[in-house]
């Protein structure tokens, strides 16, 4: 398949993508697509939006900073938004390929120890890689909603396309907006398009068994962060 026929394959045929991949495995152009949109998002939450505002409304009902006075907090907020302002970009360069070696890892791991499968790691990067990219839409979006909205009234802790995105972070509990923001179209999305790759690229695996594997280490982190949440 040409580059062209992967990118928009993935969202339209991936299995005819994942097995080209098995065959021939190739991560690097998703990869930058990656990088290339999350510069974008940071430079446009920098430039419309402001870290100096976003560090606010992070600490908004926040209870740790109940007691602070209100110089204490914006010295806080000066101080936090010259650190995000640096850590975003260098999250920005770093996160997609790093996040996708630790996904690929994991699950080459767990398939062949645990499902007896025996997938090589090239092949699961790739194809982690490739199914990574409805993320990027996922950011395109993000992109769209930041530009409509007033810049005041954007929030980044907002996420539109899950459960969590229409509760009230005042009143839902903490644990409860935890799980409502996790369970979101484009992870959901991300986790089918990791099995279907995954039961192409084994060949002996059953699309089930697959999704199975994939979406139990995804349940456990989503449940290890609702008991983060409910801690704060």
């Amino acid at each position: 398949m040409s580059e062209i026929g992967r990118l928009a394959g993935v969202f339209f045929e991936p299995g005819k993508v994942f097995a080209d991949l098995a065959a021939k495995p190739r991560w690097l152009v998703p990869i930058l697509i990656s990088i290339l949109l999350g510069l974008c998002f940071v430079y446009a939450l920098n430039s419309r939006v402001g870290w100096d505002q976003t560090i606010r409304q992070a600490m908004t009902n926040n209870p740790r900073t109940a007691d602070m006075t209100v110089a204490q907090k914006e010295q806080a907020i000066q101080a936090g938004a010259k650190f995000a302002a640096i850590v975003a970009w260098i999250g920005a360069i770093l996160g997609p390929p790093v996040f996708v070696l630790i996904i690929a890892g994991i699950l080459t791991g767990l398939f062949n120890a645990l499902l007896g499968t025996d997938l090589k790691f090239g092949q699961m990067f790739s194809i982690t890689a490739y199914a990574m990219l409805v993320r990027t839409l996922y950011t395109v979006l993000i992109l769209l909603v930041l530009y409509l909205k007033p810049p005041e009234d954007f929030d980044i802790r907002v996420n539109p396309f899950s459960i969590g995105g229409y509760l009230s972070r005042t009143e839902t509990p903490k644990w409860l907006m935890s799980l409502a923001t996790s369970l979101d179209l484009f992870s959901i999305w991300t986790v089918v398009l990791l099995a279907i790759g995954f039961s192409v690229a084994s060949q002996k695996l059953s699309f089930g068994k697959s999704l199975a594997g994939v979406a139990l280490p995804w349940l456990f982190v989503v449940v290890a962060l609702m008991g983060m949440a409910s801690f704060q």
